[in-house]
C-alpha cells in the first residue's frame, strides 16, 4: 500500500464511520475497487484506522 491508497481509504473510513452502515464493508469495497491487496500492512493499517 502507498501513500496515494492509504488516503482514500483513510477518506472513506471517514466519511463513512457516522452514515448507519458498515464502514468496514466500505473499506472492503474501496480497497477491491482500488486494487489494494490484503496484505499484513493492510490489515493492521485498516485496523487501527477505525
Amino acid at each position: 500500500m502507498n501513500l496515494f491508497q492509504a488516503i482514500i481509504i483513510a477518506i472513506v473510513e471517514g466519511l463513512t464511520e457516522f452514515l448507519p452502515v458498515s464502514s468496514t464493508g466500505h473499506m472492503i469495497i474501496a480497497s477491491s475497487a482500488f486494487g489494494i491487496g490484503h496484505e499484513d500492512f493492510t490489515k493492521i493499517f485498516e485496523v487501527s484506522i477505525q
